[in-house]
């Protein structure tokens, strides 16, 4: 076998521009190529085996959306090239660096990122006019030169990040700091340098680091005490959010924290001469949001990366920040401020201050652009209810700027009466809460008939929730606060609503501290066609979990509406409800929602059966339901991180599901039809990805690990299962059954057919499951089918199991149930799998670094390169040409 070289610096794009004619063509091109059995690409050596030649057909369409190295379309070419028909000028191709991996982005904030648990940051102003005074407490950090004004006395700040969830190894690439300015300077501004020695948060002063350890020259100026080189510049011109990036010694200096955290002493921030104050708020500012943030963006070397999940890069899953957006200002755009005025036209320097004057003035087709800050407001009638919109109109951000509609209002101290038993309380009546209908039936006592208004009778019950049906909501300081059914029970840190003398109940005293109370059960109820969200953030309203218009913060009826770049947080039920019919939900985040993030209904039992096209794509749904809502449903169940229904048509791709309660990361129920679900990542909820009692679909190239129950769940016929990988999932990798409803027995409606002519091929199985595999049938009674039919083709698939061969490998029930323990056996009961692979021994056959979460094939494994050409259907939905062999499992995935 010969061996050869290749450059770790080849450029997939370089090789592209050696193409025929000097570029990639727009239509089909084809040449001789060599195609490789084996090969490695991440060392520059590569292994090559010759087979004969083929005429392959290369389109830009084909193309994965990123330029990876790891293409498997472009490594037959750039392997020919560089084995053997390597150009003359081969130093001419351009070059990436292909030592590392794609590029990982990562916040750290107090209580904030990267999760709320996050509590790494430490702050202090030292003060020359109060030398013995900590002030690491303080809610502000203060630099000056001239502090209290006319002292010609120095106060300056100390700031660190814990950094250590970068991995060691990692490549720093970028770095930025952002700050929210209460009070602006001009002049040098202050620098940001890195101190020099350890310092205590509840103990620096102007004179000490640390109790016993004073500071090699007051206020940390001593040569030991801070770094003689400036990261960046301080020189915010205006209050708000601002951000700087560090030069390339400030890079390198969090490049040494990450490679050895003993290192990290963080920063100082002064100035040699400014006399003009500037106040920052600190990490114990009391809006979370407002806290000092530093923003590292890293790559690991390749094949080791990324460490810990791999997922969509530049959108922050926990929802607390808004995708950064820069969309080109429309002329005759209406401009919306929370320093605006209602008697203002509207225009960029005579803004309006709220959503009803906006949409007032917007002609149909129109523009609101929205400045940043927090809008407590909702589109309203005017008499506490929500108003629809009646003319399409797109709302989006003023560049960079961060945007949120907030469904909760700030209650004072003066608001609250003490009732001298540890409770504070003031009256609250929220008629418009559950569409109206709040106060007819009481939240834990809905009708049996399922009718609301605010919950499905069987939905809610959780233990540890007794009150999730409940709109009402508090948030103290930022932090949400639970809420509980009875006075006797309100703590610090829960609520109690007095459902029957509207009255509401907190166990803290509210003096000095925010006090916020959801107020507004919707923000946007839009109606006819064609809106568009840009940029923009919702949380906190007081949505409910039965379905209606105030079920989600912004429900959409109309038709060709477009959500991107968004984000969806903390409502008290859903967030989002979508028509489908030519909609698109892009590049958003759904966090920390009460019930199931997004949800839309398709026409399929509704007539005429219309075509509906959804498209979600890459968009992040995560840690939603946190209500528990449906943990004893026995008909309404619904819980999710996405839940839609009776789509004719539909694209789920590139998403990432993770850590949804109770239920599934994407789910579609009710004969649906011609769904695809592909490249997306499940991981960490219950089920992975459920497509129940619909037909047809393809379920494709999905990475699916660590969910607490199933993997893939589907009860549905027509259906393609090709090159998933599932890995962990705790009872199950992957569950084929007929449910005992169906088209026959009328015992549910919009059932699909019994499942048959089902294909699955090409999936990786792997890990120590209760069952790797699971096929069965649910009712014996009626015409249901059982897994001696459901098949068309079962081939091709590769199955671990950590446990050994003792464990059970695939559990068949048809009129009786079998366990098998060996695919030896399944294949002589049932003739499948004639080219299945049985790895029952020894460590992960499959990938690169399962460690790490690269679950990038390896090319030692015997999946590598040897599964069954794909067909054109499930081809085309994956981007590659028809009859394409690939490796077993799936090829692509956010992260990847």
């Amino acid at each position: 076998m010969p061996r050869c070289r290749v450059s770790p610096r080849l450029s997939v794009r370089g090789l592209l521009g050696r193409l025929p004619h000097g570029r990639a063509q727009p239509t089909p091109l084809e040449t001789n190529l060599r195609v490789w059995r084996e090969f490695r690409v991440f060392g520059p050596e590569v292994t090559c085996r010759t087979f004969p030649l083929e005429r392959i057909p290369l389109m830009p369409s084909f193309l994965p959306s990123k330029s990876r190295r790891r293409a498997p379309l472009l490594l037959p070419l750039l392997l020919t090239v560089a084995c053997g028909d390597l150009p003359s000028d081969a130093g001419a191709l351009s070059s990436v660096d292909s030592s590392l991996e794609a590029p990982v982005t990562v916040s750290f904030q107090e209580q904030v990122s990267p999760s709320a648990a996050y509590t790494g940051v430490s702050d202090a102003t030292l003060s020359q006019d109060t030398p013995t005074v900590n002030a690491g407490a303080d809610g502000l950090l203060r630099l000056d030169r001239d502090y209290p004004t006319g002292s010609g006395k120095v106060t300056n700040g100390l700031l660190r990040f814990d950094v250590s969830a970068i991995p060691a190894n990692a490549t720093v690439q970028a770095v930025r700091l952002t700050f929210n300015v209460r009070n602006s300077t001009s002049g040098e501004g202050f620098f940001v340098m890195a101190a020099g020695r350890s310092w205590n948060e509840a103990q620096a002063t102007w004179t000490l680091a640390a109790t016993g350890s004073p500071w090699s020259g007051p206020g940390a100026s001593g040569a030991a005490d801070r770094g003689a080189t400036s990261f960046a510049t301080l020189l915010p011109g205006a209050t708000g959010s601002y951000g700087v990036d560090l030069n390339a010694a400030g890079i390198a200096a969090v490049q040494g924290w990450a490679a050895n955290a003993a290192t990290n002493q963080g920063f100082v921030l002064d100035a040699n001469t400014n006399m003009d104050g500037l106040e920052l708020d600190s990490s114990e500012a009391a809006t979370l949001a407002n806290r000092p943030k530093l923003t590292v963006t890293y790559a690991l070397p390749d094949g080791q990366g990324p460490a810990g999940n791999p997922g969509l890069t530049g959108l922050d899953n926990s929802g607390a920040t808004i995708p950064d957006t820069n969309y080109a200002i429309p002329t005759g755009a209406i401009f919306l401020a929370t320093n605006g005025n209602d008697s203002n036209a509207g225009t960029q320097a005579a803004p309006v201050a709220t959503l009803n004057r906006a949409v007032a003035l917007v002609p149909s087709g129109g523009t609101i652009v929205v400045r940043g800050g927090t809008y407590r407001d909702w589109l309203n009638n005017g008499a506490g209810n929500y108003k629809v919109a009646t003319k399409p109109m797109t709302l989006q951000a003023y560049p960079h700027e961060q945007v949120w509609f907030d469904g909760t209002d700030v209650k004072p101290a003066s608001a609250w009466t003490a009732d001298g038993a540890g409770h504070w309380f003031m009256d609250w009546s929220t008629p418009s809460f559950c569409n109206g209908g709040y106060y007819l039936y009481k939240y834990d006592a809905q009708p049996t008939t399922n009718t609301g208004p605010c919950s499905h009778f069987d939905m809610y019950g959780d233990p540890a929730n007794p009150a999730a049906g409940d709109p009402q909501m508090v948030f103290i300081d930022g932090a949400y606060v639970h809420e509980v059914k009875t006075l006797a029970e309100a703590t610090p840190g829960n609520f109690f609503y007095d459902w029957t003398h509207r009255r509401l109940y907190i166990a803290t005293n509210p003096t000095g501290l925010t006090v916020e109370v959801a107020a507004r059960p919707v923000a946007l109820v839009l109606g006819v066609t064609g809106y568009s969200l840009k940029g923009l953030g919702f949380r906190r309203y007081a949505t409910n979990e039965y379905s209606g218009t105030t079920s989600a913060a912004v429900y959409i009826g109309a038709t060709n509406s477009l959500v991107e770049n968004c984000v969806f947080t903390r409502m008290a039920a859903g967030s989002l409800s979508i028509k489908p019919q030519g909609g698109v939900v892009r590049r958003s985040v759904f966090a920390n929602n009460g019930f199931t993030a997004v949800g839309s209904n398709g026409s399929t039992n509704s007539s005429p059966v219309v075509a509906d096209g959804l498209l979600l794509e890459e968009n992040i749904v995560n840690a939603n339901n946190t209500e528990r809502f449906g943990t004893n449903c026995s008909r309404s169940c619904a819980q999710a991180g996405v839940k839609i229904a009776h789509m004719n048509g539909f694209t789920v791709r590139r998403n990432v599901f993770e850590n949804n309660l109770g239920g599934a990361g994407f789910w579609c129920d009710e004969d649906c039809r011609g769904g695809v679900i592909v490249n997306n990542i499940s991981r960490n909820n219950k089920i992975g990805i459920f497509y129940e009692v619909s037909d047809t679909g393809i379920i494709a190239s999905n990475l699916i690990y660590d969910n607490t129950y199933a993997g893939i769940q589907t009860c549905s016929a027509n259906t393609k299962i090709y090159n998933n990988t599932l890995v962990d999932n705790a009872a199950i990798d992957l569950w084929i059954y007929d449910d005992s409803r169906n088209e026959q027995d009328k015992r549910g409606s919009d059932i699909g057919p019994d499942t048959a002519n089902v294909q699955v091929v090409n999936n990786l199985l792997s890990g120590g499951n209760i069952t790797t595999f699971k096929a069965s049938r649910s009712d014996n009674n009626f015409t249901n089918t059982g897994p001696n039919t459901f098949f068309t083709a079962l081939d091709f698939n590769s199955y671990y199991r950590s446990g050994g061969s003792g464990k059970s490998l695939i559990n068949w029930v048809d009129t009786g149930g079998v366990n098998y323990t060996s695919l030896a056996a399944m294949r002589a009961a049932h003739g499948w799998e004639a080219h299945g692979h049985d790895l029952a021994s020894g460590g992960d056959p499959f990938f690169v670094n399962q460690a790490l979460r690269n679950y990038a094939v390896r090319a030692s494994s015997p999946a590598y390169l040897s599964g069954s050409p794909l067909p054109a259907d499930v081809a085309q939905v994956l981007g590659v040409p028809t009859g394409t062999v690939t490796s077993r499992g799936a090829l692509d995935w956010p992260g990847r």
